[in-house]
């Protein structure tokens, strides 16, 4: 969860970099989704109960590498989308409306993660075949950063300190369905990973 929110930042940067757009994220905007929405959402998922039928997976020897090459390849296939999308919505309002724009990647990131965070309940399992409520750190923690982010966009000490203004039904909508593409991606990956595991098993 960590890698992907965090590698979802970078890409999104220096993308804006690359194709000439200014900063998507100002440094206060950073630190919030650093400290305050992937502080919440991580501590939550350690609390996440075992996968039934863990013990029944044959042991591994721990490699070198913390992160090997399967888990990188779901860290950008995470990391993508959120790059992506964000950079896509900030390049449409930062034209008319700079802090707007801002605001939009400051959201549209921080949606990105409140769905990534439920994607990484498991390795395996759809999102649709979990009982929500099993993890009710995470549900509590999920409620805590959407009132937290929430604060950001509409309280106006907060606006003046995160360079943030309201937003409309509309840019949410538009923000959420943006930000659902991450677990869209990440049901697909889970899918082939689950028939690939089968096959093996029928070997």
């Amino acid at each position: 969860y960590l890698f992907s929110t965090s590698v979802g930042e970078i890409l999104t940067i220096a993308g804006s970099l690359a194709i000439g757009l200014p900063l998507p994220l100002l440094p206060a905007q950073i630190i919030w989704l650093n400290f305050v929405t992937d502080g919440f959402l991580d501590v939550a998922l350690a609390m996440e109960p075992k996968e039934s039928g863990l013990m029944q997976i044959k042991f591994k020897r721990p490699k070198k590498w913390i992160v090997d090459g399967l888990m990188a390849k779901r860290i950008f296939l995470m990391a993508l989308p959120m790059a992506i999308g964000t950079l896509w919505l900030f390049r449409e309002y930062f034209e008319a409306d700079v802090n707007k724009a801002w605001t939009i990647s400051l959201t549209t990131l921080a949606v990105f993660q409140w769905f990534n965070a439920w994607n990484c309940r498991s390795e395996e399992k759809s999102f649709f075949q979990m009982n929500p409520l099993s993890n009710k750190f995470l549900v509590g923690a999920t409620l805590i950063v959407i009132l937290l982010q929430l604060l950001a966009v509409y309280n106006p000490v907060m606006q003046k300190i995160m360079h943030t203004s309201p937003l409309g039904l509309s840019d949410w909508l538009i923000i959420i369905l943006t930000a659902a593409s991450v677990m869209a991606v990440e049901e697909v990956r889970k899918f082939f990973y689950r028939r690939k595991l089968n096959n093996l098993k029928n070997i």
